[in-house]
């Protein structure tokens, strides 16, 4: 049996596209790569969508936050380039976000920035030791 840190595979709570919002946070604890899979639906929604990474977000053993964390927004790769954030557009959709952690972060998270329309986005997380 392996020892090496993982989160499986597990849906967060679903973003609503109508509004700006923010994912439930991650703690990545020791794992070094994480990957976001992202679907939507709705009536033209259209905004964007950026991670945002934390060193100091903090929960106790069961789950309640302790401190609500220093938030960062990271570079994402997009087609070979670097962005901020990646936009959401159309009827229906989907995505990845795929990310090695050489930094070392404690947490992570989407934050979605709402233009127009109305939606639901869900966001399946899951990391493991690169």
């Amino acid at each position: 049996m392996s020892t090496r840190s993982r989160i499986a595979p597990y849906t967060l709570p679903a973003l609503d596209l109508a509004s700006s919002s923010n994912s439930a946070a991650t703690l990545l604890q020791s794992n070094t790569a994480f990957s976001y899979a992202i679907l939507w639906t709705g009536t033209s929604p259209v905004g964007t969508l950026s991670l945002q990474t934390s060193n100091d977000y903090s929960v106790d053993a069961t789950g309640k936050v302790l401190n609500s964390g220093t938030w960062n927004t990271a570079p994402l790769n997009v087609n070979g380039a670097y962005a901020t954030s990646i936009s959401i557009s159309g009827n229906s959709g989907n995505g990845m976000i795929d990310g090695l952690c050489t930094t070392g972060v404690n947490a992570i998270r989407l934050s979605y920035t709402a233009g127009s329309g109305t939606g639901t986005m869900t966001v399946i997380v899951t990391a493991k030791v690169a």
